[in-house]
């Protein structure tokens, strides 16, 4: 198992809430994932890449600064995408009640991938 998988499970068993984790790169490709079929994976970083790259396209034009993360919420979970430290987006899906404080902290992770 690689380097980015092994992170991406030590993730998803670190933090509470969280079911399935991605990294995608900027061009829309899953690069390792934890807890999630390959299909899944291929949707999420489909969708990661569109709405990252509007996100930040809109984020310039309005305030010039970075977008912190964004989230999708869900009738039973919710999906978080996150920039990290190495321009890469991580994706995660968290269970329905999973605390807001939570988001802080994974966007903390995120930074370090």
């Amino acid at each position: 198992m690689e380097a980015a998988e092994k992170a991406l499970q030590a993730l998803v068993g670190r933090l509470p809430g969280i079911g399935a984790a991605a990294l995608i790169s900027r061009e829309g490709v899953p690069l390792a994932t934890a807890g999630m079929e390959e299909d899944m994976a291929d949707t999420l970083a489909a969708l990661a890449s569109g709405m990252c790259a509007l996100a930040n396209r809109l984020s310039n034009n309005l305030t010039n600064s970075a977008v912190r993360h964004l989230r999708v919420d869900l009738d039973s979970q919710d999906l978080v995408f996150a920039p990290t430290g190495s321009g890469a987006v991580l994706a995660v899906l968290r269970r329905d009640g999973a605390s807001e404080a939570g988001i802080d902290r994974l966007r903390e992770e995120a930074q370090r991938l």
